[in-house]
């Protein structure tokens, strides 16, 4: 009698084992798709492009990764009477919850339980951080308030670009017209509100011109003709040491895939550097993807060989340094750069003809914010982020 009573105990303890095992599964099996649907939400915050719509697009994004799992062998249920998705633009959080569908109990409903419900939830965030994994070794000063802008922004666009000769073709570039701008006088430089990628600019110009935030206006990235006015310290290359920053080495490391970039990091700079070397890597990279251009009209590249995904996959798509105008300028002898941001760009394709080394500028446009890695806080860019799980 008392063996049986034992097998009896035993077997029931069993069963509730069973059982709770299976919970316990379907509980992590939950956990794990609204982890990764809170980080698909939140990478909406990352999302360049201003004019996106973070809200609903944190929501679809947020569902779109949860409908990939599944728990207890049945596909998330994002409908609202199971799955909701909470989005907070003030804070960059997103927080998406699921009410399990009653998982049905084999052993404990002996017992008066036949079904257990469950709720998994999970929070995360996007926050500023310090570094890029994949960076090109160029660096240009940001954006500032150009106020001693006499003879300087001759095309009054508050940003340092290309003006049209006399008697030329209107938005045609040749060369030698590059505005002579310095950082002097009473010029100021915040990277929070004058900086790319801020609202400084965004009355500048009409129409198919007119840009928030930066995200797509035309930018200056290097000069290949003394022509030009641009000043010796406004390109940079940089490096861990010096020996990166020869025109060979550099040409290699222009071409290479990844190399990070950190905010407030002593590398070694050499300005200029207006090689046919580096003009020629600028244009290998470009010809990866030949045939993409920026279209105005809808803010966005056409024609990539990576189709849709030109954003993330196409190679003309890089990384670059930012630096402090007001540190810089007028200092073609410092031997030391610091990144205060990184931002995202799309390079054009330099218009040349003829049989002599290309003369015209390498330029891009502005893409905004940067995917980043390492620490949050402080130091940090403002255009850097990465995703985090906080709940």
């Amino acid at each position: 009698m008392v063996v049986a009573v034992l097998i009896l105990m035993f077997l029931s303890m069993a069963a509730l084992a069973i059982d709770y095992g299976m919970i316990k599964t379907a509980k992590a099996e939950a956990q794990r798709a609204m982890d990764g649907a809170a980080l698909a939400g939140a990478s909406a915050f990352t999302e360049p492009d201003p004019t996106f719509n973070k809200d609903s697009g944190a929501k679809a994004r947020a569902k779109a990764l949860a409908v990939k799992h599944t728990v207890h062998r049945t596909v998330v249920d994002t409908s609202a009477a199971h799955m909701t998705v909470t989005v907070d633009l003030v804070n960059s959080n997103v927080t998406a919850t699921y009410n399990v569908p009653p998982v049905s109990l084999f052993f404990a409903r002996r017992f008066g339980s036949s079904t257990m419900g469950l709720t998994a939830t999970a929070t995360a965030h996007a926050e500023n951080t310090n570094t890029n994994n994949c960076t090109k070794p160029v660096a240009i000063p940001d954006a500032w308030n150009n106020a001693t802008a006499t003879g300087e922004d001759l095309t009054a666009d508050n940003i340092w670009g290309f003006k049209d000769k006399p008697g030329g073709t209107a938005g045609v570039w040749d060369e030698g017209e590059t505005e002579p701008w310095l950082y002097n006088g009473s010029d100021t430089y915040d990277s929070t509100t004058t900086g790319l990628g801020t609202n400084y600019r965004n009355s500048n110009g009409t129409g198919l011109n007119l840009k928030t935030k930066d995200y797509g206006r035309q930018i200056f990235i290097q000069s290949f003709s003394a022509k030009d006015d641009a000043v010796s310290s406004f390109y940079y290359s940089w490096g861990k040491t010096t020996a990166d920053n020869g025109a060979s080495k550099l040409h290699d490391r222009i071409l290479a895939q990844c190399e990070p970039g950190e905010v407030q990091h002593n590398y070694a700079a050499a300005n200029g550097a207006k090689t046919n070397q580096v003009a020629d890597a600028w244009d290998e990279l470009i010809n990866r993807d030949p045939d993409a251009v920026w279209d105005n009209s809808t803010n966005k590249v056409i024609n990539s060989n990576k189709g849709a995904n030109w954003l993330t996959q196409s190679d003309r798509v890089i990384i670059i340094g930012l630096f402090n105008p007001s540190a810089f300028g007028g200092c073609p002898s410092c031997n030391t750069l610091q990144f205060n941001n990184l931002a995202r760009i799309f390079l054009d394709k330099r218009n040349c003809t003829g049989n002599g080394a290309c003369k015209q500028p390498l330029t891009g446009h502005f893409l905004g914010l940067v995917g980043g890695g390492g620490p949050g806080g402080n130091p940090s860019g403002s255009l850097l982020k990465r995703l985090v799980l906080i709940k």
